[in-house]
Parts: C-alpha cells; structure tokens; sequence
C-alpha cells in the first residue's frame, strides 16, 4: 500500500468489503504493508467516481468520508484510521516496510524479518486480518529483499498469521493470466501444510482494474465470515464484486 492510493476507487471496493466483514463480532486488524509512495507512474488517480454521485448509493457515508479525504489533500492510511470508515476497535499496523537505505541482503533482510515480527505483535489479538501489499503474494521471480520485494507478502509472513490463529484476507493484484490458471496457484498453497483445515474463498473487484481479495479462514471463523461475504453479494455491491471458486 502507498498513501497515494488513498480513497481512489480499489479503495472505495476494499473498505466496502472491510466494512460488512467487520459487523462480525471478531476483531479486525489491518497490516497496511505500507510502502513509500513512488512518483513514476500514475497509479492512484482513479478518484473520479467521487464526483459521480450514483456511487453514493454503494454506501454513502464511505463515499463521503473518502470524498473528504480528496478534497481536503490528505490522502495517507493516518486519514483512514482517524476517520471511522472502520469500527474504533479495529488494529492498524501503519509501519512503513523500506528497505532503499540498506544494500546489503543480509541486512535488508534482518530488517524485513523485524518489521514483520512487529506487525505479528501489533496484532496479535485481532481475530480476522487484512494484508494490503501493492501486488499481492510474492511471486518466484521477485526475491523479498529486492527492489521489488517490499510489494509483495512473503509466504512465510503469510504461514505465520494462519499458525497464530488468525484468519486472512489479502489483496492480490491480478497476473496477466487467464482467471483459472491464475487461480491454480491458490489452489495448489491449500495443500500446503501450514494451512492444514483452512477454508478458502475469493472476491473479485471488477470496477476499473480487477482487484482480488482472497480468503484464508480458521475453520472456527468460517461460518461468521462467510455469512458477510454473502451478505456483501446480497447488496447493490454485487454490480462490482463476484465470487472466486477455490
């Protein structure tokens, strides 16, 4: 995540979904896998459907609130977590994953290691946790430690959050593959030991850019979650959402 981001249109589909997951009596925390903003590119200007009122009808108060967070130029996770889109027990870990003032690997690596570790600690009582990386899990090309890396979920990091109990919502930018051969590669991590009894789901997010949230749920979890994720598909949502078969 980058605070450029902030309040553009993946954001006004992802706090829709955070929102209804949160009515649920489990505890959120969100791990914003918040990065430095980078200036080469024109990600993050998808906001004109702040000044299309139809989409006030999703849900008004979060068009609002992001709205305000344009007009008043302050677009950082800082204006998220004061602003209530999200319940006041919700669990952020807001600390910046930067690894551009070490060259060394080995280094760069003790301190990914740590900042990992802190966002364990951080959220440690939250019962549901949202991963928000710029690309999703790390991918075999890019090593975590690289230039690249800090945009992606290691998958160790990953483990760790389904080893203490919590269940997984992570954000995974779509590969430039067909949906079921992009999807294969969640299938196949079911089988992996680490996440041995969990439950798997996925939304797509198909407004601009497709956008995929995945699921991985401790099977205590399971029914409390997934009878939001079917409530969210019950709403004037569904236009913009459909389900991922696992």
């Amino acid at each position: 995540m980058q605070n450029r981001y902030v309040a553009d249109v993946g954001d006004f589909g992802k706090y829709a979904l955070l929102r209804i997951i949160a009515k649920t009596d489990l505890t959120l925390g969100v791990n914003w896998y918040l990065t430095p903003d980078e200036s080469h590119n024109l990600d993050g200007k998808h906001t004109t459907y702040l000044h299309n009122d139809s989409y006030r009808g999703y849900d008004d108060d979060l068009y609002s609130i992001l709205k305000n967070i344009i007009v008043s130029r302050k677009r950082n996770v800082h204006s998220v977590q004061e602003s209530g889109i999200l319940p006041i027990s919700t669990v952020f870990y807001d600390n910046t994953l930067d690894l551009t003032g070490e060259s060394d690997p080995m280094k760069r690596r003790i301190i990914r290691r740590s900042w990992h570790k802190a966002a364990l600690n951080r959220l440690q009582e939250c019962e549901i946790i949202f991963l928000d990386p710029d690309n999703g899990l790390q991918v075999k090309s890019v090593s975590l430690t690289g230039q690249k890396g800090i945009k992606y979920i290691g998958l160790d990091e990953l483990k760790d959050y389904y080893k203490h109990g919590k269940s997984i919502i992570f954000y995974n930018h779509r590969e430039r593959k067909q949906e079921e051969e992009y999807l294969d590669k969640f299938r196949k991590l079911k089988d992996d030991p680490a996440f041995n009894g969990s439950e798997w789901a996925g939304l797509k997010f198909i407004r601009g850019t497709t956008r995929d949230y995945i699921f991985i749920l401790q099977p205590k979890h399971f029914a409390t979650i997934m009878m939001q994720f079917d409530a969210l598909l019950k709403t004037a949502w569904k236009a913009n959402f459909s389900q991922l078969t696992f």
